[in-house]
């Protein structure tokens, strides 16, 4: 039962990374002005390589889910091994898959945006933005092991504080570096990737430090992972990584058809894509310390304690989300107009984000289920049921309805939200059925 008392254990810890990946979405909102103040040139190559960006760092997703299950579950067991050897292995697994990815995709970068641009001047910003960015991917491997291991033990005010000064940092180079201000060089977009890279291994730098002074005697670099537990890691987190490849690339699948539709669609649909994506900062809030609670709550051998709290963070987040959605319920018209100035695309989009705010409540119970089950070795399930749902189901029916069958926005904002529904059946289906309970991690 969702007592006052759950309710202010789960909010306690799920603010402060509300916060810390709100201060992200913000920081990223403020990129893309900065980055826009240059022209549609500039702002095209930097929204291409994020995407592009973003694909590879999938491959370093399922780390985070992975440290903090682990860190969690040997809290719960009071294990007798050192308390940092998870985050060891999540460190030596983000060097041992980010170091490779950097060389290849730095080597690869021209043939890559290549592919996603024609236009010369397009190209000609965007390969050195992509490969600046793409010098990072090590760096945000480490942080999410850092991550992982500050939501396991419970201390997510550490998480929060680095990254909110991480984006502050990354702000404040942009602005520098962008535009060549206090005599700095003016490298343009390019100056962009550079705060974004750069703040990334200062979080890494301060993540080590609080790590190096306050764990040192609990094994933080000194103790070296055996190769089992490094194969645990990656076992864990395999399933999470293939998920954020295949939903990021569903993405952009996503983005090509609704653009054949028409392109005010595609406007209204990037729109409803970041509307969502901000809802659900809350959900991913919440799957966080439903995956430290569960897990730490099955190491101590209660079963019950640990379903009833991801049962808990669910119906949290249901409520919660749904109380965000009623404004956008009510005032869809306000809240586009913030993003969008076209009529036309307003009022094809008004219906659409309705729907989404009607129901964004309920399909918070898959973002939250699924970040638990990736944390407590369920992830495989997880995976196939994103995967079919989304490549299987959800993108033939946009093609279907949308450059097919020349259907508008409204029909395939049908096929997103029945595609949602589906997805969070599945999922919450697979945490009731419990078989999560008895994989060792």
């Amino acid at each position: 039962m969702l007592t006052i008392e759950r309710m202010k254990v789960i909010s306690k810890l799920a603010l402060p990374i509300s916060v810390a990946l709100s201060s992200t979405l913000v920081m990223s909102l403020i990129d893309l002005a900065m980055v826009g103040r240059l022209g549609n040139h500039a702002i095209a190559a930097a929204g291409l390589s994020v995407f592009s960006n973003t694909l590879i760092l999938a491959f370093v997703a399922g780390i985070a889910p992975a440290v903090q299950g682990m860190v969690a579950r040997r809290r719960g067991e009071n294990s007798a091994e050192a308390r940092c050897l998870p985050l060891n292995a999540g460190l030596l697994t983000a060097l041992i898959a980010g170091v490779p990815l950097t060389i290849l995709c730095y080597l690869f970068s021209p043939f890559f945006f290549s592919l996603i641009s024609s236009d010369p001047d397009v190209t000609r910003i965007g390969i050195p933005f992509l490969r600046t960015l793409y010098l990072g991917i090590a760096a945000v491997g480490m942080n999410a092991a850092f991550r992982g291991h500050w939501a396991g033990i419970e201390k997510p005010n550490v998480y929060m504080l680095v990254v909110v000064f991480m984006n502050c940092l990354n702000i404040v180079i942009n602005y520098v570096l962008i535009f060549g201000h206090f005599g700095a060089p003016a490298l343009g977009a390019t100056g962009a990737a550079i705060g974004t890279v750069t703040s990334l291994y200062v979080g890494v730098g301060i993540n080590f430090a609080i790590s190096f002074f306050r764990f040192r005697k609990d094994g933080f670099l000194q103790e070296m992972p055996e190769p089992a537990l490094l194969a645990r890691i990656f076992t864990l987190g395999t399933p999470a990584t293939l998920q954020e490849f295949f939903f990021s690339a569903g993405h952009i699948v996503y983005f090509w058809l609704v653009g054949q539709v028409g392109t005010a669609e595609l406007a209204a649909a990037n729109v409803l894509i970041r509307i969502s994506i901000v809802m659900f900062v809350l959900a991913t809030s919440l799957g966080m310390v439903s995956a430290t609670l569960v897990s730490k709550t099955i190491g101590e051998g209660d079963l019950a304690g640990a379903a009833q709290w991801g049962w808990d963070s669910g119906k949290l987040g249901v409520i919660g989300i749904t109380l965000l959605g009623i404004p956008l319920l009510l005032f869809p018209r306000l809240f586009l107009s913030i993003f969008l100035s076209d009529p036309y695309t307003i009022s094809i989009t008004l219906i659409p984000l309705q729907l989404v705010a009607a129901t964004a409540g309920l399909g918070s119970l898959m973002v939250i289920f699924a970040y638990t089950l990736y944390s407590v070795g369920d992830g495989n399930r997880v995976m196939m049921v994103s995967f079919a749902t989304q490549w299987i189901f959800c993108l033939p029916l946009v093609w279907l309805v949308g450059p097919h069958l020349h259907y508008g926005l409204l029909q395939i904002a049908l096929v997103q939200v029945t595609y949602g529904f589906l997805a969070t059946v599945l999922i919450t289906a697979l945490w009731a059925e419990g078989r999560w309970k008895r994989i060792a991690i």
